[in-house]
């Protein structure tokens, strides 16, 4: 009995000592915007995106590989409305169609910084778009088209900002340089980014800091949040398509022999499903959950703040929702499988794809056992071409201290949080000449806006355009 006691006492304290933690838990007070937007006009803002939707810029591989002209009419499109970036700027054109603009600072002393986006989008068949995915039409106050969100949008007003900066005679302190790629969607190219990096490394030039896209601006109410919420990408996740491949005499599917390749294929990916990598509390998230928990409902700030005692609890109910698992563990997504090429062949060779995400702490050869191990000794597994999870940035840095002011100072009501940036994009070529790498999208997404990249109906707001081209004037003033 009084094992008993010992035991009821024990978990009381403790349950007393999570309930003090989370009241004592305070909520800092957010920033608040300064209100000024610079007097932009969003109708002219919006007339340039649809410009820039409307030119196809679809990424030069495979079936269109041969669509240089339009990288070439995106080209011009710049040079004709941004007449002060290319008078002011020196251009230089990178591996024929990357396009990297060089404003002088005044301090030849400070290491320069850069804003990144890319030139061009995924293809876009016409079927099943509400509008045409090249016409860049404007309807219930969003531009609809290809490119409208992934990126031109963030290109539009990465270049608006510096145009209107350099049309009121402004000067940055440090040399600013904005990188636009042209080959970010397909991600075995290395045509783009890495020869802008390898431009730069030419030139000896190291970098101070380094803006791309990634994160977004998040309805907080998703996460218990009564307000907006603004993810910042201090890192990101590796990325490798693994093979799995399995051999087994074919012959004629009349007489089948058991078990067929196909069947331990199938086997083996469902193995995958069944043990996946293993769910960890990574530095990045960690520091993730530490920013938003005080700013959480009681309910789930009492988890969040007692993640160490609860993570046992928290862990499992995280992992059942597709956008926090994708941020505790390395994720595995059968995206393809070849068999026969005639119905009633047995295939001699089945092969699986396998796209997977490495989370941050783990490495390329680390989920090549793992699988291995998994899928067992009939299937073999190999990979080609593979990135390892990026560096963490450091969240005490002043750009990145300066980059969330920029922030606070655009958004009203805004909550920023640094996060593992889940997907892939060209900040990660950056790595040799950077130490300090955020992602950050000035967009406000809603989960349905989110579901429209890379598929039908792909749209930004015009409101949403303007207020990015506020961030990217605040954040230049005040990170340049």
């Amino acid at each position: 009995m009084l094992a008993l006691y010992v035991i009821l006492g024990v978990f009381g304290a403790l349950i007393l000592f999570m309930l003090l933690r989370t009241i004592f838990t305070k909520k800092p007070t957010l920033a608040a915007p300064d209100g000024n937007d610079y007097g932009l006009d969003k109708d002219v803002l919006a007339s340039h995106l649809q410009q820039a939707v409307q030119i196809p810029t679809v990424s030069m591989v495979g079936k269109y590989a041969e669509n240089t002209q339009a990288f070439y009419d995106f080209r011009a499109f710049l040079e004709k409305t941004y007449p002060n970036v290319n008078r002011i700027a020196e251009r230089t054109i990178i591996n024929g169609f990357s396009i990297v603009y060089h404003v002088k600072g005044k301090n030849p002393d400070l290491k320069p910084g850069a804003f990144l986006a890319h030139q061009d989008v995924v293809p876009a068949p016409a079927e099943g778009w509400d509008y045409p995915p090249f016409g860049g039409e404007i309807h219930d106050g969003y531009i609809y088209g290809r490119g409208a969100a992934d990126m031109k949008g963030q290109l539009i007003a990465t270049i608006e900002g510096m145009e209107y900066l350099l049309s009121t005679g402004w000067t940055p302190e440090r040399d600013v340089y904005i990188c636009f790629g042209h080959d970010e969607e397909p991600m075995a190219s290395r045509e783009g980014a890495p020869k802008i990096v390898e431009w730069l490394k030419s030139q000896n030039i190291e970098l101070e800091f380094v803006i791309d896209e990634g994160g977004a601006v998040l309805d907080g109410s998703l996460l218990g949040i009564n307000s907006l919420v603004g993810m910042v990408g201090t890192c990101e996740k590796g990325y490798c398509d693994y093979t799995l491949t399995c051999e087994k005499a074919g012959g004629h599917a009349s007489n089948p022999a058991r078990p067929s390749n196909l069947y331990l294929l199938s086997k083996a990916i469902c193995n995958l499903e069944k043990h996946p990598m293993p769910a960890k509390w990574t530095p990045v998230t960690k520091e993730t959950f530490k920013v938003l928990a005080p700013h959480m409902k009681f309910a789930f700030k009492f988890l969040m703040v007692n993640r160490d005692l609860l993570g046992w609890l928290i862990k499992p109910v995280l992992t059942m929702i597709p956008i926090t698992n994708a941020i505790l563990r390395t994720t595995f997504a059968p995206t393809m499988v070849q068999g026969s090429d005639t119905p009633n062949v047995l295939p001699p060779k089945s092969t699986a794809n396998v796209n997977c995400r490495i989370l941050t702490g783990e490495t390329v050869e680390q989920v090549e056992a793992h699988i291995q191990k998994v899928v067992g000794k009939h299937v073999k597994v190999s990979h080609d071409l593979c990135n390892n999870p990026t560096p963490i940035s450091p969240t005490d840095a002043d750009s990145y201290k300066k980059l969330k002011g920029a922030i606070e100072t655009t958004f009203d009501n805004m909550l920023v949080a640094p996060y593992m940036f889940v997907a892939g994009d060209d900040a990660r070529f950056y790595v040799p000449v950077c130490k300090n790498i955020y992602r950050f999208t000035p967009f406000v997404y809603t989960l349905d806006d989110q579901k429209r990249i890379h598929a039908l109906n792909e749209r930004s707001g015009v409101d949403d355009l303007k207020k990015a081209t506020v961030f990217f004037i605040n954040a230049m003033k005040a990170m340049c």
